[in-house]
């Protein structure tokens, strides 16, 4: 038995049902437009065995380039393969980084099965409805998808995009999204406030030869959205120093002593075990240094830092971990409060559309605009959806959708 996924940015049960009619003209086909699945039988004649295709179509409730809402099944489905494939190891992270984008945009899904194995019987309605789709399909290891013995995506051609140990055997994957799929632009029930933040964002995009999409949603209003609590934001800050600390190569003895005369108990999961680790992998060290980023962010929200430096560069290291280390927690606690929130607002409306740049130039493999530093404005971005809690998510679940 040959079992796979084919996924499609495209929309339309109808039009794989009349693909595989066309393609298997000696198959005996039945559909069941209600439960949107299909079945094609070919019998092998006196001595031969009968041979069966059987697919299920399932589509997301709201059709989209993006993951911005989980809003049915196969969109939790998506978030998690989208989760998946970022933790592979890749060969070419391009390739990866384009195969998330192409997952993301996915809007349909069809599952198949074949028994007793995928051969030429059924081949022609899988290449047709992969080519008709421009669609990607998710396999194990079988013998007609290739020599690959893991878990693998491959193209229309069938060809590798990524497999489970990163291996791939293309150059270029390309990423199509239908305008009729765009989000459409937001429509009533918007406040002159949040047309006003965006249009104010924009303006400074365009001033710097930032690319601008005017398709971006506006953010919700200040009224709408709870915002964290200034212990909150100093607890986080605490905990990001020793994360970024522990990432740039600090020594642990130092660390537990800064943890103890700082009273630092608000470690999320994911920190806890940086924390703990006695040695770190590239990939933890790395992204736990470049928190020094986000407390950079939380440091400025909390009036520490005056200014939140236009993101070109890296901030500067020494006087971020100074604010938090000069004074006791106590004197830094009583020398802080919080920003205005529509200023917290303003900043992640601009830093949300510095995001959308910096990810529509990578996937267009081109240098974004205005100079910008996209580790910088990830980082930015992240901490400032924490701030302002917009999706109510705990620190190591926060999003950054674009």
């Amino acid at each position: 038995m040959t079992q796979f996924a084919i996924y499609s940015h495209q929309l339309g049960f109808e039009q794989v049902v009349r693909t595989v009619q066309e393609s298997l003209p000696a198959a005996r086909v039945e559909v069941d437009t209600l439960e949107q699945r299909l079945t094609a039988t070919h019998k092998g004649g006196l001595f031969g065995k009968t041979k069966t295709f059987r697919l299920s179509y399932r589509e997301r409730k709201t059709p989209s380039y993006t993951l911005a809402e989980i809003d049915g099944p196969l969109a939790e489905n998506l978030s998690g393969m989208v989760n998946y494939v970022r933790s592979l190891p890749a060969q070419d992270e391009a390739i990866r980084d384009r195969l998330i984008y192409k997952v993301m945009a996915t809007n349909c899904e069809i599952g198949c099965v074949v028994e007793p194995k995928l051969d030429d019987t059924f081949a022609p309605a899988v290449h047709r409805l992969l080519e008709d789709l421009d669609a990607f399909v998710f396999a194990g290891a079988d013998p007609y998808f290739g020599t690959s013995n893991r878990q693998q995506f491959l193209d229309k051609h069938l060809e590798l995009i990524l497999d489970a140990a990163g291996r791939s055997t293309i150059d270029e994957l390309d990423v199509t999204v239908d305008a009729e799929y765009h989000d459409a632009p937001q429509e009533g029930g918007i406040t002159e406030e949040q047309t006003a933040r965006r249009d104010r964002s924009n303006a400074l995009l365009i001033e710097h030869g930032i690319r601008v999409n005017r398709f971006l949603p506006c953010l919700p209003a200040v009224a709408d959205l709870p915002f964290r609590r200034v212990e909150e934001v100093i607890s986080r800050a605490y905990a990001l120093l020793i994360t970024a600390a522990k990432g740039e190569g600090i020594e642990q003895e130092m660390l537990e002593r800064t943890v103890g005369e700082k009273s630092i108990d608000s470690f999320s999961p994911e920190e806890a075990i940086i924390y703990q680790a006695k040695e770190l992998s590239d990939r933890q060290r790395i992204s736990a240094s470049w928190r020094y980023e986000s407390l950079r962010v939380l440091l400025w929200a909390l009036g520490d830092v005056d200014v939140l430096e236009y993101p070109s560069d890296a901030c500067d290291v020494r006087d971020t971990v100074r604010a938090l280390l000069d004074p006791t927690r106590e004197e830094f606690t009583h020398s802080v409060q919080l920003r205005p929130p529509t200023e917290l607002l303003d900043e992640l409306d601009k830093t949300y559309r510095m995001h959308w740049a910096c990810m529509d130039a990578r996937l267009r493999k081109e240098e974004v605009g205005g100079e910008l530093d996209c580790s910088v404005v990830y980082e930015r971005h992240y901490a400032l959806n924490w701030l302002v809690d917009l999706e109510g998510d705990a620190w190591d679940d926060v999003r950054t959708n674009t």
